[in-house]
């Protein structure tokens, strides 16, 4: 049994070094990914229609008729 353990510990190192390697980068690849469908949220678009729309349609004047009360 004795002779078997630096084999045995050996191929469980190994595939422990090899797992990571496979996944490290998958990892990065998802994180990634997390962090860009965050700019997709509902919050975030919102967020960013206001930084670049200006306020009303930007012609001088007075504003739009009330769409509601058309039938």
């Amino acid at each position: 049994m004795v002779e078997y353990l630096p084999a045995i510990a050996a191929a469980f190192f190994g595939f422990v070094a090899l797992a990571f390697l496979l996944l490290f980068p998958v990892h990065r690849f998802l994180r990634r990914e997390e962090r860009a469908a965050e700019d997709w949220t509902k919050e975030a678009i919102a967020r960013r229609q206001r930084r670049e729309e200006p306020a009303g349609d930007g012609r001088p004047g007075e504003p739009p008729p009330d769409q509601s009360t058309k039938r």
